[in-house]
């Protein structure tokens, strides 16, 4: 009693082992019928790989689907965490600055846009910050970068063209 898939090439039987699984759109555990089914909440099921997927345009037939045997209801959703509060700003032990906060302070006294190589050398000229690196530009450069793509407006750079930055007001 077995065809020929035209697509797959493979043998479609109709006595297939019913496949469990878990419906992605409301999260019940189902077993499947034949590899398809509808879940109660209308969607319809496919089984591939022995895996349920759920089938993102629900195809024309799908209310003739064999219904899907519920094992388990959907979870509970979980109350909402409360979100963590602002770590206030610590002061380091050793009473150095950071690189940042050194750039930050660098460019208010300069009062124009700097590239991080002018920055470093006025840091480093006036003992705002030390560092045993070999290209404290580039370290200065990507950490402004990042800042500015993590904070966005509440960032205390800004750049003002290309390779310079200027502080935000």
């Amino acid at each position: 009693m077995a065809k020929q898939s035209k697509k797959q090439d493979k043998k479609v039987t109709k006595n297939a082992k019913k496949v469990r699984g878990t419906c992605r759109a409301c999260g019940r555990v189902v077993e499947l019928p034949n590899h398809k089914g509808r879940c109660e909440c209308g969607q319809g099921l496919i089984a591939r790989g022995g895996r349920v997927v759920r089938i993102k345009e629900t195809p024309h037939g799908c209310l003739e689907m064999d219904a899907a045997k519920t094992i388990s209801e959907p979870p509970a959703k979980a109350p909402e965490k409360a979100k963590k509060p602002v770590k206030a700003k610590r002061e380091r032990k050793d009473g150095k600055m950071s690189g940042l906060d050194a750039a930050a302070q660098v460019l208010t006294e300069a009062g124009e846009s700097l590239d991080a190589k002018t920055m470093v050398e006025r840091m480093l000229a006036s003992g705002l910050w030390e560092t045993k690196g070999k290209t404290p530009a580039a370290t200065i450069y990507a950490a402004m970068i990042r800042e500015i793509a993590k904070k966005g407006d509440a960032s205390r750079f800004r750049k003002a063209e290309r390779g310079k930055f200027t502080v935000a007001k």
